[in-house]
């Protein structure tokens, strides 16, 4: 759920600094606990590409949030990668 109030400020994405977690305020769920992170620690992006971006300059290993962006949750991908070579 977008918010309007800062650090929010209507934005679409969020980059949590302290945990490099990018979430997608469109997709959220309650299991994201965004309103529990340091408002200090959160930076406000229009686009994903931004927040890596953000993430990448300040040196901050990112991940997608587990459960508002599972498509870029580097552990979410890891299983799914191990689970398609166990088929093969």
């Amino acid at each position: 759920m977008r918010r309007e109030q800062a650090p929010f400020n209507g934005k679409q994405f969020i980059l949590n600094q302290a945990t490099g977690e990018i979430h997608d305020l469109d997709r959220e769920t309650p299991r994201c606990a965004i309103d529990e992170a340091e408002p200090e620690q959160l930076f406000a992006c229009d686009t994903y590409a931004e927040a890596v971006l953000f993430a990448s300059v300040l040196g901050i290993t990112r991940n997608g949030c587990a459960h508002c962006m599972p498509e870029h949750h580097r552990e979410a991908q890891a299983g799914e990668d191990r689970s398609q070579r166990d088929r093969i």
